[in-house]
């Protein structure tokens, strides 16, 4: 079974963000809920810049996810190759949300390691 490699999951909440995200740096995270005693992967996404900012306004959008699981980024290209790996192994027929595939930042010419999109 494929891991997300990441910390968490944490109830998503203002407080408990601040309280994991404690720097302001590009990075990854997964939204989800619990189910028994497993992490059900129902979103993947990333932050360029502010990670703690992106979780922040999740918060208060309509949906079944009230975990989250994240990490910091080195870069927003590292945290772009991660999103991408983190959707083709949780994506494909696995239910998520999301609906087409991580995109670059515009000013990039990046290719998805995993299935060469913008190849």
């Amino acid at each position: 079974m494929a891991s997300l490699g990441m910390n968490g999951p944490y109830v998503l909440s203002p407080d408990k963000i601040n309280e994991v995200v404690t720097k302001k740096s590009a990075g990854n995270f997964a939204l989800g809920y619990i189910a028994d005693i497993d992490f059900i992967v129902r979103y993947i996404g990333r932050a360029d810049e502010d990670l703690n900012a992106i979780l922040q306004a999740w918060i208060f959008r309509k949906s079944d996810c009230i975990f989250f699981k994240f990490l910091c980024a080195d870069s927003s290209r590292a945290a772009f190759e991660k999103e991408c790996r983190n959707y083709h192994d949780f994506g494909e027929n696995m239910g998520l949300s999301n609906e087409k595939h991580p995109q670059r930042k515009d000013d990039t010419d990046w290719k998805c390691l995993a299935c060469s999109f913008y190849g």
